[in-house]
């Protein structure tokens, strides 16, 4: 599923009732019938697929992305049927002149009141359309699944063409059919995939899934800290995920219950897990489409880069989140701020806009909620560029550090996406899961400016020396790590800084003790085992 941005035409409203059932072969004009059309679309007398009438539209130098679209509400005003939130088949025919390219997708688009545009996001994989002409009818269909659809929101459903290169001509699109599920029954009940009945888990932010349940089109999730309680969560919402930050040590109950437009499942049963001190972050994040995912290439952050994808040189199959935890960026607290640079593939479309969004959580408490941790992901403030043809395209910035910060290492996520006239909103949220682009995870090493003096790392010692299983370090102030290599240069034992070293492991013979200091130096010590 591709979501792609675009400037609204009108806004129809949905409602939470009844069924949507609808068909148009464009014998009038589509806005006396509830549909309409982006991208400068008019009827066609000689390629159509039934009786005398088709819809057409020309792409050329300027009009690039276009499609059809029932708008359910106008349909639902004039034949009194509304969504019911259950799976949705849309199907519909067409023709194509000669040159045009591109994959033409089912498709159903989300108005976005802030905004005022329309969110497209296209249906499966769609058809590969080549330069020939399509002269005689094919068809397309496609399921939109249950529980997709909002029933607070406004939406439409149609076709969508993806043109590639810059190709022209005339797309003729005949008898669009919408025929939702009618239920008669309340969906069954499911539980949690993540977190289950008697586990402990991370605290910090919690990511509890579940599987997806036929004919529900909604979930009710409770979480609280009493059985049956809901003091944490309370919410009714689309989808199978939901993030929670949730407390350190601490026993929660959960409970999810499908619902329909009928009623709720009965019986669903309650779960209860504890949180642990560890600190968690939500993911990994998944793709709606990850046949077409637009990489991040490389991220520079201060001096320092990591390169992930450097084959990369258009969108395809990647993976969505990618964990460079392991990748640390040292900041030293005498800098206030860090220059920030994504190096991101993209499909080398001038129309589009790509953006980048970032956060660190500063304080370790596993979101990304508080002041000062979030960067580049609101309108006003975004790092977004559009209109260029630039592949890589290079998008920069600078992070931030709230005053007040602490020593230690820091979690960064780093969002790269698709972004139209507006933000997309895959990158407002850390937790929010992606469409076309990449989530990279970094940890920031955030150390003093005051590194250790020479008269500190000259004080420190081993004893006693020669030793038998125990070696003692004088002062491991100041020592980030300890490795043990033998004397033809191989490490033997890694460490984490303690006053006592338990070498009892280790044969009798010549050690080099190797301090690793936190201003980066290395200080090294001769220690022989009895």
């Amino acid at each position: 599923m591709k979501k792609i941005l675009f400037s609204c035409l009108m806004a129809f409203g949905i409602g939470v009732n009844a069924q949507y059932d609808f068909s148009y072969d464009f014998e009038t004009a589509p806005v006396d019938v509830g549909v309409s059309h982006f991208g400068g679309g008019a009827l066609n007398t000689a390629n159509f697929c039934s009786a005398s009438t088709s819809g057409s539209l020309t792409y050329s130098s300027t009009v690039t992305q276009t499609g059809w679209m029932a708008d359910l509400l106008t349909a639902g005003d004039l034949y009194g049927q509304t969504n019911n939130g259950q799976a949705l088949t849309v199907s519909f025919n067409y023709k194509k002149a000669a040159g045009l390219t591109g994959t033409l997708y089912v498709m159903y688009a989300l108005y976005n009141e802030s905004s005022d545009n329309w969110t497209i996001y296209t249906v499966g994989t769609g058809v590969a359309l080549t330069a020939g002409a399509i002269t005689n009818c094919a068809s397309l269909s496609a399921t939109i699944p249950a529980g997709t659809f909002d029933p607070n929101k406004t939406y439409g459903v149609g076709t969508w063409l993806q043109r590639s290169g810059s190709s022209t001509g005339a797309l003729y699109i005949d008898d669009i059919v919408v025929k939702q599920a009618v239920v008669t029954n309340p969906p069954a009940c499911t539980t949690f995939t993540y977190p289950t009945n008697g586990s402990t888990v991370s605290s910090g932010t919690v990511g509890f899934t579940w599987p997806t349940v036929a004919e529900a089109a909604t979930y009710k999730v409770t979480i609280g800290t009493t059985a049956g309680g809901s003091n944490v969560v309370n919410t009714n919402m689309i989808g199978t995920s939901l993030n929670v930050s949730l407390a350190a040590n601490t026993t929660y109950y959960a409970k999810v219950v499908p619902t329909n437009n009928v009623g709720d499942a009965v019986g669903c049963q309650e779960i209860s897990f504890m949180t642990n001190s560890n600190v968690g972050h939500c993911g990994p994040l998944t793709s709606s489409a990850p046949t077409a995912i637009a990489p991040i290439k490389s991220v520079t952050f201060g001096t320092a880069t990591n390169t992930s994808d450097p084959t990369a040189t258009t969108i395809g199959s990647f993976p969505v989140h990618q964990d460079f935890t392991s990748t640390e960026f040292v900041v030293k607290d005498d800098v206030t701020s860090v220059p920030l640079t994504v190096l991101g593939t993209t499909n080398g479309n001038s129309v589009n806009g790509w953006a980048m969004s970032v956060f660190v959580d500063w304080n370790n408490d596993g979101d990304f909620d508080d002041a000062g941790e979030s960067y580049f992901n609101t309108t006003a403030t975004m790092i977004r560029k559009a209109g260029v043809t630039d592949n890589p395209i290079s998008l920069t910035g600078n992070i931030a550090i709230p005053a007040g910060t602490t020593l230690g290492k820091k979690f960064m996520r780093i969002k790269y996406n698709f972004s139209g006239t507006s933000i997309h909103t895959a990158l407002t949220t850390a937790c929010e899961n992606m469409i076309n682009g990449q989530a990279e995870d970094y940890t920031i090493d955030y150390r003093s400016a005051l590194a250790v003096s020479d008269v500190n790392k000259k004080s420190v010692s081993v004893y006693p020396n020669p030793f038998t299983d125990v070696l003692k370090i004088s002062d491991v102030k100041g020592v980030q790590s300890i490795s043990i290599n033998d004397v033809s240069g191989r490490e033997v034992k890694s460490l984490a800084p303690a006053a006592e070293l338990n070498l009892s492991s280790l044969k009798a013979g010549l050690y080099i003790v190797n301090l690793k200091m936190e201003d980066g130096t290395v200080k090294t010590i001769k220690a022989i085992k009895k």
